[in-house]
């Protein structure tokens, strides 16, 4: 803000109860500030939580709702930071509801901004998706660059935590022009670490090296220090490539305490701790992650940090067995044992409570049918999703069985999808994703009522066939396999083919069968189909 601007509001803030009405530029002076708070939260906690709380006095003394809201929101995101996810949820809900009535689109997509951090920090990982999409999807004119950049890369988070890498790789390399354009650094590092963590997590491993490598560059080049957050996504690009010492000393100075002191990150460097002490168990080091694993369990200690002080029981029952003591070892994972029950009781009460703060307004517990249906669809191909299968698999398996149907599942893998994406581009990659989609469509509705086709992840589907005989089901298949072949690619990908390779198996009528053996079946046929040579189609149905 301008001295004037800060001269307004702090003349606003003295007027009382009952304050004069606003001149245009003391009412341009708060929307200024309230739009600065806003994007505070994510490089500045505890400033964020200040301001908000001043605003919010003045803009409820003026009657200014929509503000009130705006701040309220910047509050709400300070607290889901420090883990109050229900105090956070409650005012989400409430300017989301108000936001709602009012047709105030900035303010829905700022609850939903928030709303999508609670619901991945609670495990939800498809209503988080949901919220994000809707985060992007209501920003309006108002919304500055840098905004319109940390709702794109959370979505990127959402997506990627949900195994969608390559809609993830599409958000991240979005928000990361826009914060290169903007000369944003710490928005910068932020969407390298997290887009890094997503490939080392899901994605693609040189991928993962290559954005680590950036940001540790640009951290030296801007005189930045890595946080230990960072340093861990570092540390986990090293061990998913098997470059092990490179971790370890990547995560030492997690043992300075003056460094842990400095980046205290809410647990006092006890995690990154615990990373360096797997790191060097692994390379046999035991004396000094038996020295690393102590200080761990001291600061888990004195901090009540009960998550990770189980954690650090489990790897100290591993390096007992690791140095021969099985005897210790044995003893030491029964309390690991006990300590998991008894922390994975509290969590889940704790989320329950959480989510009935999160839903304890009336808007909250209305369900919304389009918001039910979007968390269920994969956003590039509008398929269903993984979620979609796990609630709906099961339940088409045990009707068919009370009828002595049969139940097909086939899964389906683009052959060499990778080489599209190299010699043409991620994005033709989607359409083709997008163009395969609209051919399971076409296969689903030729199929028996109760059949769908859903999007797994990346460049595999999944196609469910409901009834009908064996017979039937495996030309299905087999015309849907030359299908996909025959279609006019070349408009698309040049001289690169695309093909699927199919397995699928199907499921007896008694017992009702199992999801997860039905479709482990369904993959060992798949995986004998890309071993026969690609482009085919595999089957065990019985």
């Amino acid at each position: 803000m301008t001295r004037s601007e800060v001269t307004a509001v702090t003349h606003i803030e003295e007027h009382g109860a009952a304050p004069a009405p606003l001149s245009a530029e003391e009412l341009t002076a708060l929307e200024t500030e309230v739009a600065e708070v806003e994007l505070l939260p994510r490089v500045d906690s505890a400033a964020a939580a200040t301001r908000a709380e001043r605003l919010l006095r003045v803009v409820r003394a003026h009657g200014l709702t929509e503000l009130e809201m705006r701040a309220e929101l910047a509050q709400a995101e300070v607290l889901q930071r420090d883990g109050e996810l229900g105090q956070a949820g409650v005012l989400a809900q409430q300017a989301l509801r108000w936001a709602t009535e009012n047709g105030a689109t900035l303010v829905q997509a700022r609850a939903h901004y928030v709303l999508q951090r609670i619901f991945l920090d609670l495990g939800d990982l498809s209503r988080g998706l949901e919220h994000s999409l809707r985060a992007v999807e209501l920003l309006d004119e108002r919304a500055s660059a840098t905004m319109r950049l940390d709702h794109l890369c959370r979505l990127g988070d959402a997506l990627g935590l949900n195994r969608d890498v390559e809609g993830a790789r599409r958000r991240y390399r979005q928000s990361l022009a826009m914060a290169v354009a903007l000369g944003d650094v710490d928005r910068e590092l932020t969407v390298v670490n997290n887009w890094a963590y997503i490939e080392a997590q899901h994605g693609d491993a040189e991928t993962a090296l290559g954005l680590s490598t950036r940001l540790q560059e640009l951290s030296a080049a801007q005189g930045r220090v890595l946080t230990l957050g960072r340093l861990d996504t570092v540390a986990r690009v090293l061990i998913r490539l098997d470059r092990l010492a490179e971790a370890e000393e990547v995560l030492q100075p997690a043992t300075d305490p003056e460094f842990r002191r400095f980046d205290a990150d809410g647990d006092a460097g006890a995690e990154g701790l615990l990373a360096l002490v797997r790191v060097q168990r692994a390379l046999g080091k035991l004396e000094e992650a038996q020295r690393n694993l102590d200080v761990c369990v001291e600061i888990c200690d004195s901090l009540s940090l009960g998550t990770l002080r189980v954690q650090a029981r489990e790897e100290q029952a591993e390096l007992y067995a690791a140095a021969g003591d099985f005897e210790a070892a044995f003893h030491e994972h029964q309390a690991y044992a006990r300590e998991a029950l008894r922390l994975q009781s509290d969590e889940r009460d704790a989320r329950a409570r959480a989510i009935q703060a999160v839903y304890e307004t009336s808007e909250a517990r209305r369900q919304s049918r389009r918001y039910r249906e979007l968390s269920l669809r994969d956003p590039l191909t509008h398929l269903y999703n993984r979620r979609f299968v796990d609630e709906e698999l099961p339940l088409l398996l045990t009707a068919a069985a009370g009828r002595g149907e049969p139940v097909t599942v086939a899964l389906l893998d683009l052959d060499h999808f990778k080489c599209v994406n190299d010699e043409n581009s991620h994005d033709v990659g989607d359409q083709v994703l997008r163009a395969v989609a609209e051919l399971l469509e076409d296969a689903v509705a030729e199929a028996p009522d109760g059949s769908f086709a859903a999007r797994m992840g990346g460049e595999e589907f999944l196609l469910v066939l409901a009834g009908g005989d064996h017979a039937a089901s495996a030309t299905l298949l087999e015309e849907l396999c030359a299908t996909i072949r025959a279609h006019p690619w070349a408009a698309l990908t040049g001289d690169v083919p695309v093909t699927t390779s199919i397995g699928a198996a199907s499921a007896p009528t008694v017992p009702v069968p199992d999801p997860a053996q039905l479709l482990s079946r369904a993959d060992a046929c798949l995986y004998r189909a890309k071993r026969a040579g690609r482009d085919r189609v595999v089957c065990d149905l019985v």
